[in-house]
């Protein structure tokens, strides 16, 4: 069972449109060539209104040493967090506190309509409450791995704020590499095909990195897709042409680059075809112990007059779980079956 708050990644308006969750994916890729959603960046995604169905403590009285309970349950929240000292947490659940002091706890739900807060108190028989600001601003610094680096490893999500930064320039003469829009194009991720590189960071699915000092390892939820990067080595001089294409990585500073080359020419780069040409560079840097700042440049000498930017956040949700991802091969589109 996923245990992430978010509902709006698979909403009716999107599931309408297939038989399976997967086209929400072409939409998630289709991002990249909307403009900044209001509220940019950080801002929610659009769904449902969030609400918090339970929050409540037992027993609300405890002497010291003892432990009560904290339950909460909301829906179609992005995110859910208990201050302080719990943090992130699942849509349900519950946890044991042991309050050193008479302690009120709040749960607050972020959705597409904003936030919404309710509270609860364990009183500690005979030990008055504390100043809880400095526990709940405490910040958590960034991991590390042996060598010194920061370790990336981590849950994320980059679909709600990933976005293309500027306009697409096509150089002289590459006009045909334009994809004509049309109502009736659900994108690539109609046909379960995988979208390619940045574009499978900004889907609206999280990726989950594993880091460790010579290799990092980026599975994604949509698709099942992985991608294996080493650090500190070369391209290969022959390589065959994929979707994903290959990756090697190396430390600028405190920034993880990573080179990608050898890209088929069956993806998408905002709303256009490219060659196998294409050559693409992201940047992690990890700037809070919740935050990856990445950012992607795509370059094709053969489309591109200047080179594509995307710009974001990859926000860390360690309360999720990489669930299971199917997309079919012989989707059909409800609209046709419907005749709509």
């Amino acid at each position: 069972m996923h245990t992430r708050g978010i509902a709006s990644a698979r909403t009716p308006t999107r599931v309408r449109y297939a038989l399976g969750i997967c086209l929400s994916l072409s939409l998630g890729t289709a991002l990249a060539q909307a403009p900044p959603p209001s509220g940019f960046p950080g801002a929610a995604p659009d769904g449902p209104e969030e609400r918090i169905l339970s929050f409540s403590v037992e027993p609300a009285s405890i002497d010291p040493g003892e432990s009560a309970t904290l339950r909460w349950e909301g829906i179609n929240a992005y995110s859910l967090t208990i201050d302080p000292d719990v943090g992130a947490v699942a849509t349900r659940g519950a946890q044991s506190i042991s309050p050193s002091a008479t302690t009120t706890y709040t749960l607050t739900v972020t959705g597409g309509g904003g936030r919404k807060q309710e509270s609860v108190t364990v009183e500690v028989a005979g030990i008055a409450a504390t100043d809880q600001s400095k526990a709940a601003s405490a910040v958590r610094e960034i991991p590390r791995l042996p060598d010194g680096k920061p370790d990336l490893s981590g849950l994320y999500l980059g679909g709600r704020d990933v976005r293309m930064v500027g306009d697409v320039q096509l150089r002289a003469g590459a006009e045909g590499f334009r994809i004509p829009q049309r109502d009736d194009d659900l994108g690539q991720g109609a046909l379960c095909l995988p979208p390619g590189v940045p574009a499978a960071t900004m889907v609206p699915y999280p990726l989950q990195i594993v880091h460790k000092s010579d290799v990092v390892v980026i599975l994604y939820e949509a698709y099942n897709l992985f991608r294996i990067i080493p650090i500190g080595v070369n391209h290969p001089e022959d390589l065959d042409p994929t979707w994903m294409g290959h990756s090697v990585g190396h430390w600028d500073g405190e920034t993880l680059v990573v080179d990608v080359v050898g890209f088929n020419d069956k993806t998408r780069v905002s709303g256009n075809r490219h060659t196998q040409a294409m050559h693409v560079v992201e940047r992690y840097h990890r700037t809070g112990y919740d935050t990856i700042q990445y950012t992607a440049t795509v370059e094709d000498p053969n489309v591109f007059a200047e080179p594509v930017r995307y710009s974001g956040n990859l926000v860390l949700h360690p309360e999720w779980e990489i669930g299971e991802y199917v997309c079919a091969e012989n989707n059909k589109d409800y609209a046709e079956l419907f005749g709509e």
